[in-house]
């Protein structure tokens, strides 16, 4: 090795030495488990890095290992980084082994507003027993979306997103649904945050001060 390149590789090792190891944590609303460690020689670099495990890391139960989380970090300090929940997904494998011949599988996706204003995009699937007709579909669809909006403007963030994940939602639509027509599945697949209160409040302002310029036109 040459002169250059062991400085080089001394270099790199001193950086190394320079960072700090960061243990992960879920939010509090996840018992601030920890979910991930990473180097870094800047705490502000690890702001808005996501991590993604599944809720089997959270729970320790294996039969939710399907379930695949994304949190965002949104603080470090010490050597602990906080993190937000950002969305969670089904692993598509998954919910093709939920997929039976002679019956319907029913979806409903629409963003929501939380009682604190945090807009969110849901995403619940319905598997029935046997073939739906179209009527019986729309039927379906309209009952979720009220199970959905009622519980959303009920709740604050963080108490929708446990319910969310961890399944009490799914439970409480399932039982709306079945009085439709008998169904074998009911489970919110997908959920991602698509803003927060802050933009939320911006784009209301400005949907006002146009209306009111619009009036003022007229």
């Amino acid at each position: 090795m040459s002169g250059r390149s062991r400085q080089a590789a001394a270099r790199t090792r001193d950086k190394w030495k320079e960072k700090v190891w960061y243990q992960i944590l879920s939010p509090e609303y996840f018992e601030s488990k920890e979910i991930g460690t990473t180097p870094s020689g800047n705490p502000e670099l690890l702001i808005g890095r996501t991590v993604k495990p599944t809720l089997y890391d959270l729970t320790g139960d294996f039969d939710q290992i399907h379930v695949k989380l994304k949190f965002k970090i949104l603080e470090a300090a010490g050597q602990t980084a906080s993190t937000v929940f950002h969305g969670h997904e089904w692993s598509s494998d998954y919910l093709r082994g939920l997929v039976r011949r002679g019956t319907s599988r029913i979806d409903w996706i629409g963003p929501i507003l939380t009682k604190d204003d945090y807009l969110m995009r849901i995403s619940v699937i319905v598997f029935t027993n046997s073939r739906a007709k179209t009527s019986q579909e729309h039927s379906v669809r309209k009952a979720i979306e009220k199970v959905i909006r009622t519980h959303a403007k009920r709740h604050v963030f963080d108490e929708l997103v446990t319910k969310v994940v961890l399944g009490d939602l799914a439970s409480e639509v399932h039982e709306e649904v079945k009085k439709i027509l008998p169904i074998r599945e009911c489970e919110i697949r997908k959920s991602k945050v698509l803003k927060g209160p802050e933009e939320v409040k911006a784009r209301r302002a400005r949907l006002r001060r146009g209306t009111a310029k619009k009036d003022e036109a007229e």
